[in-house]
Parts: structure tokens; sequence; C-alpha cells
């Protein structure tokens, strides 16, 4: 057994397990351990910074019962009466509504101007105001706090926060100095529902008003994904999952949205974040324990949800350098795991939503003798070519056919994609990716940059598992 907290607490229950295969028809892969034997074994709980917060949602009950308050990474939200609430497989609560909450803990306090602790509900991704702390503004006055969106200001028995169903509500904890990058410290999601979900539903995304349980553990068939073997310095996947399993605040892009990524969940710049999903979808394909592939799909699957719930809704990860990489690998998993043609249309329907498609595209003749529009300086010779822009989709002038001419090239973009789109390629996703310029720039990257430098790929696992399997895909 290995450390993920609250994970790792839920899939060695056997109550839990025994129900999602019942449901799905579906036993145990050959040579997996018994759910009973699972179910004896005690979780691990890491000895990481975050431990603290791990073992806090492992030693809660799974069951659902009623309850006057919950906790979650930190954040304490109390009921005005007994409420029925209970966990969803990745940990996050639920509580059934109407709600009345009279205490958000840490509480939102303004002081010498600044607002911190604030908490939005159903964040709008269209928009990029936020109401979490009025010092995450960053350089760019579009990114302002927007009080109006807080509504953790005032919090008490007297005037308690009244949360209809269909509700997510998103509480932050900040950090003590203003003017950091990221921001935020850390963050939670409660969300009310009308009717308990079903065991082993995942939770809904925290984006938009649409808070049905579509999704289900039981939908997880572990077995089919591949089983390489492993090339030396594959990362431990108990590490891989406690540095997914914690809610991604997601839905501001750009610079400003980095400000909003809490310091303890996930990595604020995207090209981190590629790098990070490259080598979790990487270790998917790799012969490993059950339980292990297990856990670190659950994880990923949600995140997967997330950012579904940010684009469904309006959201972009813009290109601009390495912020907008790394978010559409997770959602096409979820997409092709829980066949869930939305997530699928937009991953084939749109090459404006993710950095890595907005960077990537085929030199063509755009009109007699023009190449690209006029930019870049291509020529005939050029057309076909696999190339990088940093603002393509939106800005193409800034494209430059001069390899080293922009920095971002080779310092946080394709570097970190080496993972991902391998990943994809191992797992049969390049179709419904729908975005062939991606892969095959990453194969001429591959090709130009020199073995064993940072620049060529960021994650040396990421490298090995390139020399290793590229050619058999």
């Amino acid at each position: 057994m290995f450390a993920s907290g609250w994970v790792s607490a839920l899939l060695v229950s056997s109550c839990a397990v025994d129900a999602d295969l019942a449901r799905s028809g579906r036993r145990p892969q050959p040579g997996a351990p018994s759910t009973r034997d699972r179910a004896a074994t005690p979780a691990v709980v890491s000895n990481s910074k975050h431990s603290a917060h791990a073992t806090a949602a492992a030693v809660q009950p799974i069951r659902p019962g009623y309850r006057r308050k919950v906790e979650r990474h930190g954040v304490t939200w109390t009921f005005d009466r007994p409420t029925r609430a209970g966990r969803y497989v990745n940990g996050d609560w639920w509580a059934v509504g109407p709600v009345s909450l009279t205490a958000i803990s840490p509480e939102c306090t303004t002081s010498r101007g600044r607002t911190r602790h604030g908490a939005m509900t159903n964040p709008d991704p269209a928009h990029t105001r936020q109401g979490y702390d009025s010092a995450a503004t960053g350089v760019a006055a579009q990114s302002r706090f927007d009080r109006r969106s807080n509504v953790a200001r005032g919090v008490s028995a007297a005037t308690p926060l009244e949360l209809a169903p269909s509700t997510s509500l998103v509480s932050s904890v900040s950090h003590p100095v203003a003017g950091r990058l990221p921001q935020l410290d850390r963050c939670a999601v409660l969300t009310v529902v009308d009717t308990p979900p079903p065991t082993g539903s995942f939770r809904p995304p925290y984006c938009g008003l649409d808070k049905q349980h579509r999704w289900s553990v039981a939908d997880l068939d572990v077995a089919t994904l591949p089983r390489l073997q492993p090339v030396a310095g594959a990362p431990r996947p108990s590490d891989l999952v406690e540095r997914l399993e914690r809610t991604w605040l997601d839905h501001v892009p750009g610079l400003c949205g980095r400000y909003l990524h809490p310091r303890e969940h996930m990595p604020d710049y995207g090209r981190d974040i590629a790098e990070l999903i490259g080598d979790a979808a990487l270790t998917l394909t790799l012969d490993i324990p059950f339980e292990e592939k297990r856990a670190l799909l659950v994880v990923m699957l949600q995140l997967g949800i997330d950012i579904f719930g940010v684009v469904h809704n309006g959201g972009r990860f813009v290109a601009d350098g390495g912020s907008g990489s790394g978010r559409k690998l997770p959602m096409l998993l979820a997409g092709t795991i829980f066949r869930d043609e939305r997530m699928l249309a937009l991953a084939r329907e749109r090459d404006d939503l993710f950095g890595e498609d907005a960077q990537t595209f085929y030199v063509r003749e755009t009109s007699p003798g023009v190449f690209n529009g006029g930019h870049g300086g291509y020529t005939a010779t050029d057309v076909g070519l696999p190339e990088w822009g940093n603002h393509h989709t939106d800005d193409p002038s800034g494209d430059r056919r001069e390899w080293g001419a922009d920095p971002y090239r080779r310092c946080c973009t394709a570097n970190a994609w080496v993972g991902m789109v391998l990943a994809a390629r191992i797992m049969g996703l390049r179709d419904r990716w729908s975005h062939p310029a991606l892969f095959d720039y990453v194969d001429r990257y591959m090709q130009v940059e020199q073995p064993g430098g940072w620049m060529r790929s960021r994650s040396p696992f990421a490298e090995r598992m390139w020399e290793r399997y590229r050619l058999q895909q």
C-alpha cells in the first residue's frame, strides 16, 4: 500500500470498491489483490509537507452522515444545523442542500486595504474577475479583485451564507504576505447537491451550474491501460498522486491565473504543469501494481473533469509562453475513459482552447506566394513544416522561422510537452487529440535538440521513455 491520503483510504474500502465492481459487472484484474485483502491493509500516511492534510482526509469516515462542520485542505465549513454530507471519490465534500453556513475558517478578513481568504460560488471562467484575495492582482488591470464575487465576507450565525443545490463553493486560504506569486496557499471545494450522489461518484466541476453526477469509479477499467516496462528513474506513483489530488484552481488564464494557483496544490506555471502531467500520464502506461495505477488514474480523471468545466463554460488556456500548457491531456483521458462525447468534442473541434494546440501549426501558403500570412519569414521550402509560434492562433505576427528567435520555444513549451505527447501516442489518443501539428512538431523538436539537456526535455524520465518507446508508436 502507498501514500495518497484520501484516495488511498477510499481504494482500500471494501464496501466502496465491491459496490463499484458489482455495478460495473467486472471483476478485479487477474493477479490483483482482492478487495477484502485491500480493505484489511491500512493506508500509509506520507511524511511530506502536505501530510497533515492527507492524514485529516484519510481518517474521516467514508460513509456519509449528518455533520455540523466539515474540513478539507485547512478550510472548515460550519452548518447551522446537522447536515447530511459525505465525500466524493477524490475526498472532497458534498452536502445536501439548501444549506446555511454560519462560519468559514479561516475567516475572510480585510485589513490595511487587503481582503484575504475569500470564496466564490460556481466561478465563471469566461471572466477574469476573482473574489479570493485582493492582493492577487498581478500586473494586469483585468485581474482586479471583485469584492462582489467574494461570498465569504461577513459570514456568521447572524448573517449565514445560503447555498442552494447545484452550487460549488470554492474557499481559499491566502498567503499571509501580499505580493506573492502565487498569492493563495490552499483552496477547497464544497458541492451542494439536492440528493446524495451514488457511491464512488467523482465531484462535478467547480465551474458552471451543472452539478450532475455523470462520472463514477464504476466506469474505470485499469486493465485496459498499457503495461510497459519502466525505464530508470520512473517516479513513484504515490508521489504523483500526492501532487495531483488537491484541487487545481485554474479558471483564470495566463499570468493573472498564476497568482491564484494554490502553492500547496499545484505548480504555478503551465510549463511545470505540462511536465507533471506528462510524467503522470506516462506512469499510467507502465506495468505497476493495480492499486497504484488505479489511484493515479482517479486523481488524473478528477483533474480532467475540472478542466472540462473550465473550457465547457467559456474558459481558455491561452497560448502565452508556457502558461497555457498541460491541461488538454487530462480532459481527453477523462473523455475517453468515461466515453463522454462533450469532452471529446471540445478536444476535437477547438484548437484555441489549450496552449500546446494554439502554438503549433503547419506552414502553408495562405495566398499566392505568401506563407503563414506573411509572418515569420517562411518560404515555399517550408510548406508542410510543423512549427511553433508563441501566440500563433490569436496573433501569428510574432511567429519566427529562426529556431532561437523566441526563447519560449526552447525554455518553456515543447521541452515540457514530451511526456504528455508520448503518453497520448502510447494510449492511442493521437487521433482523438485532433491536432497532428503538435505531435509532428514535438517529433521535430526532439530531433533538433541535443539529448540530455533540459531544453530538450525538462523531465529526464520522459526523455528516457521517449528514447525507449517513441519508435514503437
